[in-house]
């Protein structure tokens, strides 16, 4: 089945009203690009990417759709560019078993596309697929998280795996001995790819999922694993707080070098040893709760 994209340079200021507009015209999905093309897939509600100038590209399964979703923004948007693409009809999971290999993280963790033979009996080998969600441990900022569980001792913790994606970090906990993740995400496909990992992992019974609307009700947790973006981390930074049980931890990713310092510098209000490993571009960042004495 052929798939279309209808693509739109907009400004910061329309970009919001214009998602909204491509997924009511039927979209499956929208992607935001900035002019170095670095994507964002999932962009909080109400928060606004950081560049001005934005290409927005929106993903449609069926043509006439496309059309109608171009034909609402050149009437609402006379102004703006854009541009129609129908993608070459092939079989997509084909091409995605061609992109994604077996990939060690650390040393005893792997993850183990869908279809592919398991490297190491041994090891911790996790099954995705990955789906519509973003979150495959091919992306620096997965990658560095997915390390981190291998090199970490998780075993009988509970954990939060705020903006969970495709479940790759909660599966991959639960597999390395956590006794609960609860997953959070503003995408309902997310939390489907979640559960489907989950259960093709046999670990499903240790996932439970909370609305984002109800994120304050989560409390006690031993850590939060937060692979989003700099802003809401920023953001969510008190909530996270409040979400441990005392000596709780959080592991942060989704982070660039040249935000490091202004997480880092957020975080130590509240928290303590507060440290980071860089991979190339990309940051994560690791702290402890801060206990009152």
């Amino acid at each position: 089945m052929p798939f279309y994209e209808l693509t739109l340079q907009v400004s910061k200021e329309q970009s919001e009203s214009i998602d909204d507009a491509l997924l009511a015209a039927g979209a499956v999905g929208v992607t935001y690009v900035d002019g170095k093309d670095s994507p964002i897939y999932e962009p909080l509600p109400g928060e606004m990417p950081l560049w001005q100038h934005i290409k927005l590209i929106g993903l449609f399964d069926k043509e006439d759709l496309m059309e109608k979703a171009s034909q609402q923004l050149a009437h609402s948007y006379p102004q703006l560019e854009q541009l129609k693409t129908q993608l070459k009809d092939q079989v997509w999971e084909r091409v995605w078993m061609e992109h994604f290999k077996p990939i060690r993280f650390g040393q005893n963790s792997w993850v183990i596309p869908d279809g592919f033979e398991v490297v190491d009996e041994r090891a911790v080998n996790l099954i995705l697929d990955p789906g519509l969600a973003f979150g495959t441990g091919t992306h620096e900022t997965t990658a560095l998280c997915l390390k981190w569980l291998d090199e970490n001792d998780v075993k009988g913790k509970s954990l939060v795996d705020f903006g969970c994606g495709s479940g790759i970090l909660a599966v991959m906990a639960l597999l390395h001995g956590a006794s609960k993740v609860v997953c959070v995400d503003i995408d309902d496909q997310a939390i489907q790819a979640t559960l489907q990992n989950a259960e093709k992992n046999g670990v499903q019974a240790g996932i439970e999922v909370v609305n984002p609307k109800n994120v304050r009700d989560i409390k006690n947790q031993d850590g939060i694993l937060a692979n989003i973006l700099a802003e809401p981390l920023m953001a969510f930074c008190e909530d996270f707080y409040q979400m441990l049980k005392p000596g709780g931890f959080v592991v942060l990713s989704g982070i660039l070098k040249t935000q490091k310092n202004m997480i880092c510098d957020k975080y130590a209000g509240c928290f303590i040893d507060i440290e980071s490993e860089i991979e190339h571009d990309w940051v994560r960042v690791g702290a402890i709760k801060r206990t009152v004495s």
